[in-house]
């Protein structure tokens, strides 16, 4: 992966959550399907092939476990409560919370930076060593890091969306009785 694109995945990813978490978010459909808006084509476009077993499949899958925790993370930073008008259940975003979004994305844009000017060789002496073939070294990294960034999406959402399920439910204005008003 190159660095131009590392850094337009990890642009993408920033001003995608700054635009669509910042303030008092409603948690629904919405939710789940803008990262898979954001997700899906920079995996589809980006992803090598895949390499479907040994060492190489366990780097993609611990970047896809790794994003989804890193994700999960994230949506423990955002409040999530009911809307008193609505009932319908809300995100606040904060500083913490973009914080964390942005370090996360900048400690995988350095990775990528590293991998190709660091640490490289060590990395692809490793795989290599591990049993990944010549042809895939490229391949594995690229793809453990795009899943990470298609894990931290879907665990950023699903963290949201299981949050939202817990909180108390408050009925809206039109549905409380008479009394209560």
């Amino acid at each position: 992966m190159s660095l131009t694109t590392a850094l337009v995945i990890a642009l993408v990813m920033i001003v995608s959550t700054l635009l669509f978490d910042r303030g008092v978010r409603p948690v629904g459909r919405g939710r789940v399907l803008r990262p898979l808006l954001v997700g899906v084509p920079i995996a589809l476009f980006f992803t090598a092939h895949l390499v479907t077993g040994g060492t190489g499949l366990a780097v993609e899958a611990a970047g896809a476990v790794l994003g989804l925790l890193v994700g999960t993370g994230a949506a423990l930073l955002a409040r999530v409560g009911r809307d008193e008008t609505t009932g319908q259940a809300v995100t606040r975003a904060g500083t913490a919370y973009f914080a964390f979004w942005i370090a996360a994305c900048a400690v995988r844009f350095a990775f990528s930076y590293g991998a190709q000017h660091w640490f490289g060789q060590d990395v692809g002496t490793w795989l290599y060593g591990h049993g990944v073939a010549l042809d895939d070294i490229t391949a594995v990294i690229t793809n453990g890091i795009v899943f990470s960034v298609l894990g931290m999406l879907l665990g950023r959402a699903a963290g949201m969306l299981v949050r939202a399920g817990t909180v108390t439910r408050i009925p809206s204005v039109a549905a409380r009785p008479a009394l209560a008003r």
